[in-house]
């Protein structure tokens, strides 16, 4: 397989990725709602929210491994391009794309509320209807 079909293979994978990725974001938020009875018992193509999950996670990482195969099959065209005879502009971008991407592994977790996920309680009743009851 010559350099041109491959780059063909890989861009058409990278679409496809790209598609798979975008429709998995919007079944999970939009039709397989979370929340307490929200999305409790749906399925899409008998997957259920966390099962898609999963498919969008690894979905993920099959465009980053060919997004890099991508960058490296251009490599020439990248360093010609943006980098002619000006490799600090090179290790600059490479260096923002780096620490954007690791922003979001180094930002702190929280937790809020007492941790679980249930919004009501057992009897049915949540904060508002104990709140209105007999004090």
């Amino acid at each position: 397989m010559n350099n041109r079909t491959l780059r063909t293979v890989t861009d058409l994978a990278l679409f496809g990725a790209m598609c798979f990725l975008t429709g998995t974001g919007l079944l999970i938020h939009y039709r397989l709602v979370p929340g307490f009875m929200g999305g409790h018992g749906l399925t899409v193509l008998g997957f259920s929210r966390h099962q898609w999950g999963t498919c969008h996670l690894w979905a993920a990482y099959l465009l980053l491994l060919l997004l890099l195969v991508h960058l490296a099959l251009n490599w020439t065209f990248i360093r010609n391009c943006i980098a002619a005879k000006r490799t600090w502009i090179a290790i600059a971008l490479g260096l923002i794309g780096a620490a954007f991407v690791s922003a979001f592994l180094l930002v702190p977790v929280e937790r809020t509320g007492d941790g679980s996920h249930r919004q009501g309680t057992r009897d049915g009743q949540g904060s508002r209807g104990q709140e209105n009851g007999a004090d």
